[in-house]
């Protein structure tokens, strides 16, 4: 049975159908239903405001990202799809255009959504001025990762004014990212580069796994960067390894591994904003480039170590609190070793970093949950050295066209480059109890 949910846009006086699962709303007291606490009247309105297509962008995703949220995977029959019809506020361009939404999404989160769209009018209280008497060439999203501090640099440290545009849901991440971008701020001046830190939390949220939240990211600084003309562009500062997210075991096809940034989902989602009149360039520098050379290649190496301590990768930021723990990357999560092995191409892994080293412990490998990324991970390398075309195989490709070819070789470049960067992190640190591992699951 497919969940009806229905998004109130703020000020509507319509009454939602019967049979709907759950009324969302953006914090409106005397409301009923499931609010979505935020700050977006930060958004800017000076220098102009945003058009009504994205503000109906923004809505939308807000009420995707809530919906992602609040339905569990576990009550799907099986344990993931769920059957999502999202009843959508929207301006007059996207009345003809949620059929491809939905198919969006259903790529993206790997569920059935249908989008029951109605015309409303869409005012989410915008109010921010920009008060410099510069204006932003870019406009990149800042998650207080390794690679958008490295991606913010680059863009510095080529000449570019920059603004900075950071989603946060909970207030570790928040610290995370105005301390790198005071940093950054510090460093090159508050005349070149400036942050826009927006909040937006939805406290209903049984489901974890969040497929849909590049989508909120994404509509977040489309919208900041359309207060500065339609050409203003959007840069995504993520390396492809993670972008394209190779499945590493046969449990984890399609959207059971995450589709967040990949350049199918990127290219419709382009497509898709061309056909609502947002003309906005959806850029991602680092697309061909694993993590190791992503960092590798950046214009201020030695910036980048003085601040990439203090960033954050990690896909379990509040494991400590749950283990009792001071705050800190797990050190076992797949986001983590990604991290650490990139780290290692560069001479600057520290496993005492890290809550856990499951390089240095005996147990970790063996533990349900703080080994399973690192097995996964293992498994895939060892089928990529055995057969690769079997990891190609399972790789997404989107869509056939001309551009297949060359796609085909660069993807598998990238796959090359990112199993030799895996690979030598644990040969040269965890050799030995990888290897007796490896011989005693044979």
């Amino acid at each position: 049975m497919p969940e009806h949910l229905y998004l109130r846009a703020p000020g509507e006086k319509r009454r939602a159908p019967p049979g709907v699962r759950a009324v969302i709303h953006l914090d409106e007291p005397r409301v009923s239903g499931y609010p979505l606490h935020h700050n977006l009247p930060a958004l800017f309105i000076q220098p102009a405001p945003p058009p009504p297509a994205v503000a109906a962008f923004l809505l939308a995703a807000l009420g995707v990202w809530a919906g992602d949220k609040l339905l569990p995977r576990k009550s799907a029959p099986d344990a993931w799809t769920r059957e999502i019809v999202l009843h959508l506020p929207v301006t007059p361009p996207w009345l003809k255009l949620t059929p491809p939404l939905g198919q969006i999404l259903n790529f993206l989160t790997g569920d059935h959504w249908s989008i029951k769209p109605r015309e409303a009018p869409v005012n989410l209280g915008f109010a921010g001025t920009w008060d410099h008497p510069w204006q932003p060439q870019a406009v990149a999203l800042y998650s207080g990762g390794l690679d958008s501090l490295a991606g913010a640099i680059d863009q510095l440290e080529a000449g570019c004014r920059l603004l900075l545009v950071s989603h946060h849901d909970y207030g570790q991440l928040a610290g995370v990212q105005q301390t790198l971008a005071g940093a950054l701020m510090a460093h090159y001046s508050p005349e070149r580069v400036q942050h826009l830190n927006l909040r937006v939390q939805f406290p209903e949220a049984p489901e974890l796994t969040l497929r849909s939240r590049s989508l909120l990211f994404l509509a977040l600084g489309l919208t900041a960067a359309s207060a500065f003309g339609p050409d203003m562009p959007l840069l995504i500062p993520e390396n492809g390894w993670v972008s394209l997210n190779p499945p590493l075991t046969l449990n984890r096809l399609g959207p059971y591994s995450t589709r967040t940034t990949h350049p199918y989902f990127l290219g419709q989602l382009t497509r898709l904003w061309r056909d609502a009149g947002i003309s906005h360039p959806l850029n991602n520098p680092y697309q061909g480039l694993t993590k190791g050379e992503l960092l590798e290649q950046c214009r201020n190496r030695e910036l980048l170590a003085k601040l990439g301590g203090q960033s954050s990768s990690c896909a379990r930021p509040v494991a400590s609190r749950w283990r009792r723990q001071a705050g800190g990357e797990c050190g076992y999560c797949y986001p983590c070793l990604l991290r650490r092995a990139a780290l290692h191409r560069l001479g600057w892994d520290r496993g005492e970093d890290y809550l856990l080293d499951v390089l240095a412990d005996p147990g970790a490998l063996r533990h349900r949950v703080r080994g399973r990324d690192l097995r996964a991970l293992l498994l895939a390398l060892k089928t990529w050295e055995e057969s690769p075309g079997e990891i190609e195989g399972r790789v997404c490709w989107g869509e056939a066209g001309p551009d297949l070819a060359q796609k085909y070789e660069q993807t598998r470049r990238l796959l090359a480059s990112g199993f030799q960067e895996i690979g030598k992190f644990f040969q040269d640190k965890g050799r030995d109890s990888l290897n007796a591992y490896l011989r005693g699951n044979q």
